[in-house]
């Protein structure tokens, strides 16, 4: 090879000195000086030194100091073909050399000098003597062309990867065995040449070259190639000739370039998928799940909670948590290879999260990258960072994302919606929970808060969260309770976002918190998770969310003709399902468990993977023979169990396991079964054990019970001795428990019966037509349990009447199957009945009302007589009438207002028709004014007349002093209705008691007294019997059949024995009061609600009741269980049966800050009415508005002192309409009639002008500037026309015909019109017209008048032009605050806050209570902004005259605030110079007769103010120059606060 000839590789055309010209410069091998001195003046002309081909042995160090002085800034070095070694240290002071040529030398090492280059791009040293490159190469940081072929390398050092910028590296023609895996690092890297070596294989890691587009490797020892070369996708020429390649590689790699690659590519998964089989432990098949041992590379995840698990990349993650064993947090992170099954604790370096609990992690699979946001950390304090962990690297990365940022918060819910943005949801902050809903975009790294609309969720913790079809779906989670409700969000598009509850049917999970929430193909899966009561939920549910889809495997393929017959005709469209009266039917999702085919574990902890696979973590295995670690310090996850969630199959539930499970049977069972330990220790003992007396009186009710069998053995066995909560058998009559609450609310009948209706859950009875087998106490019912049946309800509301006075009675009969199942979705909602009622009250009023004058009353009365009746006398008379009277006809005397629209309920199509049981209240008539006997349904609070009742049968009733036993024909059982109920106890034709001989006694007040109230409850004096109970359907069911045997069973009962000496029971039938059995104290302690349970209201602060064609709902309104917008009632009406079609919608709220008290939104015209109470922003009372239309507002007027505003009525771009009240100008009205075809002109002229000046702007500004998108500023709109009406002043001294009456600025038509009142005697006005040109029209109505001058004519025109610029500003000022009004409205919506009166703060828990944290309050930095800016709604930006005004309000703010300061210091300045110049008058004035003492205090007085002098100067300076800094700070802040970005 020549060496004139261009190196292989290298582009041609670089020019070199000739060989003649060459020798004629050189001596023996050594450079001369004139030789030099030519070679660095060209030098100093082309930039470039070139002493190539001189056969140089060496050049000197002062040659080399000569080149520097020569040319200091040549470029290029070009020492090809001599003989050097080495090269002088001084030719690292040529610092911009930039190419070196150093072929065909006899260096045997890179000179140290290269070093010292900073900004050496190209190297060549091919054709030298060079065996290794060492680490030096690496300081070679602005390298980008290496050629070193030709030498004789063994070893290239891993430090040539830190050549970053590497383009191309020519390494031919060595003696290189093996390369550095360090290579694959060079991103950079183009060209590599690795032709003519001894290479045998090349480094996995050549797969990193991503922007390799040749490779040369030709002429070596290759077998053959890493199969990580298929993934080199730039790679356009590679030469694998002559080397040792076997078939099938060689004819690939023989072929196109492509080719190759896609076949390294199969054979790369191919070793894969081979080493993953070898690699993976054995799996152990149980069911659709494989087991696997975890294998351990350190050690494993200990067990611990509030941790997080992420599946991505085929990996899993665990990271931090609670570790159980020690009780400590922790921020390890954990990964497992979802192939091999190996733990390994990892060791990130970069920024690690603090050590949390209660975070959430999502893996993001576009990125690759692990985030983790908020939690609680080992200080107790709530955290929102977000830190990103990159697998790849194996770093921790604290991200920092722009804009407002989530209030900190723990047990957050995140999930990814797409490749650049995850979503976050609720979770539990300081004080409260949150349900604010936000993005986070991971291209931008920003976060922004959503504006949501609809029915929100409540705000909630642990909840479920995942992504589908553009829709999140989320599930359950935590408030004040555990929930299992479902909401749908579709953020499809993200300026109208809705809320919308998910109604489902099928068997629903429980309530749980804190599982997972997967979507596959349209279905919601849900595993994992807590229940109510912490217990670990081990079953799977699924739900589909387009129920009427077919199912993919039904969608098989047809023939050949069955598709061609599809392409001929069109798919018909499937029709809609309908019911029998033709309405489509609504097909909801069906909830649907899944045959999970696990067991309860010690601990278990579930993610899904990306290909939908639930990975299950858990302790030992029954199937694979290993038992969990008995040291908690041991213990970790040590089985891993996979399955694909599609090989799940839906279990078929059987008719009797999708019955509900009667949740009172388990809170019996649960009580018995621990012994009442839940009940406290001081009244546990009357629970749990029977005393004497009780003892004696069950006996007796055993005896009675068994007499009644025998007489009546075809009714129902009586309820006597139930057993309680505790399993005891005590006497029903002593489970009634008079008591009377600290709440005045409850003490009249119509409120106490509605709070027992809302605060207790109603249960139906577990089999309908017997009664419940227990009967716990009130005390339970209303303090613990807050839920129970019909018996249960009665019992506590009849415990209540006693306790406050009313004759009230439990009863127990028969009833319709609406009744007994609490279905009002035929009866009308009591609210709307009590408006109708007084409605129909405020008509007839009207009616009664007479139109004419009453006359005056005389003043002379007739004196009625004296009734000397006697009132004992009318009493008797009215006893004796009312037994003559027969009962058919108190029929007729049921008050119209009682009737309910009921239709007939003894249907044939229930089978019970007739026999279920239910309990009721009978209320007596005569105790606490009550004008009639009532019945009371506790469950509704609805108050029936005895002859106007539902029920079909009474059995018995009781109280807290007696039983009685219903022996009247026709009101047993199976009658059409009770009608004909003689209710006076003391027949004993018709009522057996239990307790005979006892007399009905009156019923007293209960009076509450702290000394009475025992444990065990007070002692009553009544006497009476009781019997055991039976619960045993009768054989022979019948009418009635032995009430003939009603005397003959009396007369059993009473001709028992006395007492004998055995203990038997008896009652004489000549007993009296004083010789019956005594009747045990009460077993209960005093019935106690506490005061945030009253002010729950109904139970879980929510009730939801649905009556026919409306759907009423109930909240808490105060206590944790309280909504957080502040909403205690909810009233829906529908225009359809199946409340579908909504009609109006009424809200009313409690405590709101914007004192917002009721909402309506009538659904026929889009009307919203909101209501609101004194001290609203800008006095509002009331809002009738109508979208697009109309805008009605009333205003407390007394809260408008500056205008005395009343109402304002908006047509929308059409007129406005104001009225006022009691102004000092005596204006009453005001309308303003605008013209909107001069607004739109005026707003396309806006718009024009606008992008017109964008144009401008983006053809000045630089050429690859993003467009924006153009805003403008509307102006106001257009008035066309000014109205003012005026009141006629009271007792003013100008006659009322000159007083203004109207005044009409006719802006369109340029005139004014002012009118004036009627005066005394005249029927028409004065009037004046004005016009614009100058002429004028004035009409007097009175003749004595002066004509007005042309100058006052001109004076008033003048005025009045002024009077209209004063007026349309005014209205421009009304139209911004219209504007104001409505974005603070917006504003109130989005940041919904509630008060809390001093007197409730005590009674309201916060959701801190349960917590040990004693946080630090945070300081909520102070905006300083944002006293200037108007309400901003998410989502708007200010407008440049908004920016404006908020930017100068700021600026001039600090202005008179430094001012001011400055004024300050000025003034105590001069007090006291002043007070320095007075003393030392004085002192001029009295020196000569002043001792020396007071010459003294002169001077240190005098000293004294000097020195505050001169401080104050000091402060004075300092402050001026602190002012001036802290302007100009708070200027260039503002310029850069992005809410004033329309300034810029």
């Amino acid at each position: 090879q020549e060496r004139s000839a261009p190196l292989p590789g290298r582009p041609e055309g670089v020019s070199t000195l000739c060989a003649g010209d060459a020798l004629q410069m050189t001596t023996s091998g050594v450079l001369d000086e004139e030789a030099l001195q030519l070679a660095l003046k060209d030098a100093s002309v082309k930039g470039k030194l070139s002493l190539a081909y001189l056969d140089l042995t060496e050049i000197t160090s002062e040659q080399a100091t000569r080149v520097r002085a020569g040319a200091p800034n040549i470029t290029e070095l070009d020492l090809r073909s001599n003989n050097l070694t080495d090269l002088p240290d001084e030719l690292g002071d040529l610092k911009a050399l930039r190419v070196i040529k150093l072929d065909y030398n006899k260096l045997e090492h890179l000179p140290a000098m290269l070093t010292k280059l900073p900004r050496l791009t190209n190297l060549q040293m091919g054709g030298n003597l060079l065996s290794t490159v060492d680490a030096s190469v690496a300081e070679l940081r602005a390298l980008t062309d290496l050629d070193l072929s030709g030498n004789r390398l063994i070893t290239v050092d891993p430090a040539i990867a830190r050549c970053e910028k590497l383009v191309y590296l020519n390494l031919e023609n060595n003696m290189l065995t093996a390369l550095p895996p360090e290579i694959g690092s060079m991103e950079n890297l183009r060209v590599l040449d690795l032709s003519n070596c001894q290479l045998a294989t090349l480094p996995d890691t050549v797969s990193g070259l991503v922007s390799l587009t040749r490779l040369e490797v030709n002429n070596n020892m290759f077998k053959t190639l890493p199969p990580s070369m298929g993934r080199l996708e730039n790679l356009k020429d590679l030469d694998c000739r002559y080397n040792l390649l076997q078939e099938p590689e060689k004819s690939k790699a023989e072929g196109p370039v492509r080719g190759y690659l896609e076949y390294l590519k199969e054979e790369e998964e191919r070793i894969i998928q081979e080493e993953i089989e070898r690699l993976k432990p054995v799996a152990t098949e149980v069911g659709n799940y494989l087991e696997y041992r975890m294998k351990l590379e350190d050690e494993g995840p200990l067990l611990r909670s509030r941790h997080s698990t992420t599946c991505g990349a085929n990996h899993m993650y665990v990271f931090g948590g609670l570790l159980s064993h020690k009780g400590c947090k922790t921020n390890e992170l954990f990964v497992t290879n979802l192939d091999r099954m190996v733990w390994m604790k990892k060791n990130p370096g970069g920024e690690r999260p603090v050590e949390r609990d209660g975070h959430c992690a999502v893996f993001d699979s576009n990125r690759k990258k692990l985030l983790v946001f908020g939690g609680r950390d080992a200080e107790k304090k709530r955290l929102n960072d977000l830190f990103q962990y990159d697998p790849e690297t194996d770093r921790w990365t604290r991200l920092s994302p722009d804009g407002e940022q989530p209030a900190p918060r723990e047990s957050a819910s995140m999930a990814q919606l797409d490749e650049d943005t995850l979503v976050l949801f609720g979770g539990k902050g300081a004080g409260a929970r949150f349900n604010d809903f936000w993005f986070l975009d991971l291209k931008r790294l920003e976060w922004t808060q959503a504006a949501t609309k609809g029915d929100a969720p409540s705000p909630r913790q642990d909840a479920a969260i995942c992504a589908c079809d553009g829709k999140i779906y989320l599930h359950a989670g935590q408030d004040n309770f555990v929930r299992n409700d479902l909401y749908e969000l579709d953020v499809s598009n993200r300026e109208e976002m809705h809320w919308t509850l998910v109604n489902t049917v099928g068997r629903p999970p429980p309530s749980c918190h804190s599982h997972l929430l997967h979507c596959i193909d349209g279905k919601l899966y849900i595993a994992g998770g807590f229940d109510e009561l912490g217990g670990q939920i081990i079953k799977f549910y699924s739900l589909d969310l387009d129920p009427s889809a077919k199912p993919a495997d039904e969608e098989e393929e047809g023939s050949e003709g069955e598709a061609e017959a599809e392409e001929e005709e069109p798919a018909a469209v499937p029709e809609p399902v309908t019911a029998h009266d033709g309405e489509p039917v609504e097909i909801k999702p069906k909830w649907g468990e899944l045959d999970s085919e696990i067991e309860f574990n010690q601990n278990r902890s579930v993610g899904f993977s990306t290909d939908d696979q639930i990975v299950m973590l858990q302790v030992g295995s029954k199937a694979m023979g290993i038992e969990a670690s008995a040291l908690p310090e041991h213990t970790y996850w040590d089985v891993l169990k996979l399955a694909n969630v599609l090989d799940l199959h839906e279990l078929e539930i059987d008719s009797e396991d999708d019955r509900p499970v009667n949740q009172k049977k388990i809170r019996v069972e649960h009580t018995t079964i621990s012994a009442g330990k839940d009940l406290p220790s001081a009244v546990r003992q009357g629970f749990v054990s029977i005393s004497g007396a009780e003892a004696r009186m069950l006996e007796h009710v055993s005896d009675f019970h068994a007499q009644y069998v025998e007489y009546y053995p075809d009714r129902f066995h009586l309820l006597l001795d139930p057993p309680n909560e505790c399993g005891v058998r005590k006497f029903v009559c002593t489970t009634v428990r008079p008591s009377k609450l600290s709440f005045t609310e409850l003490y009249d009948l119509e409120p106490c019966a509605r709070f027992i209706a809302d605060y207790l859950e109603y249960e139906p009875l577990e089999n309908p037509i017997m009664p419940p087998e227990s009967i716990p106490s009130p005390y339970t019912v209303l303090g613990t349990w807050k839920a129970g049946d019909s018996f249960d309800f009665s019992i506590a509301l009849c415990s209540l009447l006693i306790g406050v006075g009313y004759d009230a009675y439990v009863c127990m009969g028969y009833a319709p199957k609406e009744i007994t199942e609490n279905d009002q979705t035929r009866d009308t909602c009591p609210l709307l009945e009590r408006e109708a009622v007084a409605a129909a009250a405020a008509a007839e009023d009207a009616l009664k009302t007479p139109h004419k004058k009453k006359a005056a009353p005389s003043k002379y009365k007739i004196k009625e007589p004296t009734n000397l009746t006697c009132k004992i006398d009318e009493m008797l008379l009215a006893e004796e009438v009312a037994k003559t009277t027969p009962p058919e006809s108190k029929e007729s005397e049921a008050p119209e207002k009682y009737l309910t629209q009921r239709p007939n309920l003894a249907t044939a199509e229930d089978k019970y028709n007739g026999r279920r049981v239910h309990a009721w209240v009978l209320v007596r008539a005569g105790s606490r004014e009550m004008a009639e006997t009532v019945f009371i349904e506790p469950t509704t609070a609805r108050k029936y007349p005895i002859n106007a009742s539902p029920y079909l049968g009474l059995e018995y009733l009781w109280n807290h002093s007696n039983f009685w036993v219903n022996i009247q024909p026709g009101t047993i059982r199976q009658v059409p209705a009770i009608k004909i109920l003689d209710t006076n106890l003391k027949d004993t034709t018709k009522w057996e008691p239990v307790r005979a001989g006892v007399e009905e006694i009156e019923i007293p007040v209960v009076v509450e007294d702290a000394e009475q109230e025992a444990a065990t409850g007070e002692a009553t004096t009544e006497d009476g019997d009781a019997g055991t109970a039976e619960t045993e359907a009768p054989t022979t069911p019948g009418l009635d059949t032995n009430v003939d045997n009603a005397a003959k069973a009396r007369k059993s009962m009473t001709d028992a024995e006395d007492v004998n000496e055995e203990g038997d029971v008896g009652i004489s039938p000549e007993i009296d009061v004083e010789a019956t059995l005594e009747m045990p104290a009460s077993w209960l302690p005093k019935m106690v609600i506490a005061q945030e349970d009253f002010d729950t209201t109904c139970p879980r602060g929510h009730k939801t009741t649905r009556y026919h064609r409306c759907i009423h709902e109930l909240f808490a309104v105060f206590g944790s269980c309280s909504r957080w917008d502040g909403l205690v009632e909810k009233l829906c009406t529908f225009s359809d049966d199946a409340c579908k079609n909504k009609s109006e919608e009424r809200e009313t709220f409690r405590r709101r800050k914007d004192k917002l008290c009721e909402r309506i939104v009538r659904h026929s015209d889009e009307t919203k009415i909101e209501r609101f109470e004194h001290g609203s922003a800008y006095g509002i009372k009331e809002i009738r508005e109508i979208p697009d239309v109309e805008r009605k507002t009333y205003f407390y007027v007394s809260s408008r002192a500056a205008d005395q505003l009343e109402t304002r009525y908006e047509v929308f771009g059409k007129r406005l309409t104001e009225t006022f009240s009691g102004r000092d100008d005596h204006m009453v009205y005001r309308s303003i009639v605008y013209d909107p075809e001069g607004t739109a002109r005026a707003i396309e002229e806006a718009r024009a002008k606008a992008e017109a000046d964008a144009a401008a702007a983006a053809a000045s500004g630089p050429a690859k500037r993003r467009p924006k998108k153009v805003k403008f500023e509307e102006p106001p709109p257009v008035i066309a026309k000014m109205t003012q009406k005026f009141e006629l002043p009271v007792n003013s001294a100008v006659p009322p015909h000159q007083c203004v009456s109207k005044r009409v600025f006719d802006i369109a038509n340029e005139s004014i019109r002012v009118d004036y009142h009627h005066g005394s005697g005249f029927i028409t006005t004065t009037q004046k017209w004005f016009y614009k040109d100058g002429t004028s029209s004035i009409t007097l109505v009175n003749p004595k008048d002066p004509k007005p001058t042309e100058i006052e004519i001109q004076e008033e025109f003048h005025a009045l032009c002024v009077t209209e610029k004063s007026i349309a500003s005014e209205i421009r000022d009304v139209e911004r605050e219209i504007k104001d009004i409505v974005m603070n409205r917006a504003k109130e919506e989005m940041a919904i806050d509630l008060l809390s009166p001093y007197f409730d703060i005590s009674r309201i828990k916060t959701a801190e209570e349960s917590d040990d944290e004693e946080e630090a309050e945070q300081d909520a930095g102070f905006d300083y902004l944002e006293p200037y800016i108007p309400p901003i709604i998410p989502g708007h930006d200010l407008t440049v005259s908004e920016a404006s005004e908020a930017k100068d309000g700021c600026l001039n703010a600090l202005k008179e605030r430094l001012i001011d300061r400055a004024n300050i210091i000025k003034g105590r300045l001069d007090r006291e110079d002043a007070a320095l110049v007075k003393r030392r008058n004085a002192f001029e004035r009295d020196r000569d007769v002043m001792t020396p003492a007071e010459e003294e205090e002169f001077n240190r007085a005098c000293e004294e103010s000097t020195f505050k002098i001169n401080i104050l100067n000091q402060r004075l300076e300092r402050h001026e120059e602190i002012s001036k800094r802290r302007f100009l700070e708070l200027d260039a802040k503002l310029r850069a606060d992005p809410r004033l970005a329309a300034l810029l």
